[in-house]
């Protein structure tokens, strides 16, 4: 399938049997995530601000085994460290 989904649209026919629901965040967990997400640094202010760009995904290997990455994109692009100038990368040793 090429395209977007709306939020009302199946993809699977209405004739297959899905059981239950699936699983909808309620405000319990809304609130949680919340007061999760209020996390500060060690000079008091705060990690997550909400003029940051976030991205919401779900990962895990298993199907009934996932969790939900929020990832601050407005922290990208990430820079890598130089690397060190005393370690050959070809040979994997330290120079001498």
């Amino acid at each position: 399938m090429i395209g977007k989904l709306d939020a009302d649209e199946r993809v699977l026919s209405e004739k297959v049997d899905l059981g239950e629901q699936p699983m909808q965040l309620t405000s319990e967990m809304m609130h949680e995530i919340n007061c999760l997400m209020a996390h500060t640094k060690k000079d008091g202010s705060y990690n997550w601000l909400p003029t940051d760009e976030y991205e919401i995904q779900i990962a895990g290997t298993f199907a009934a085994d996932k969790f939900i990455v929020i990832k601050n994109v407005s922290k990208n692009p990430w820079v890598p460290a130089n690397p060190h100038p005393n370690y050959d990368y070809e040979k994997k040793e330290f120079k001498k």
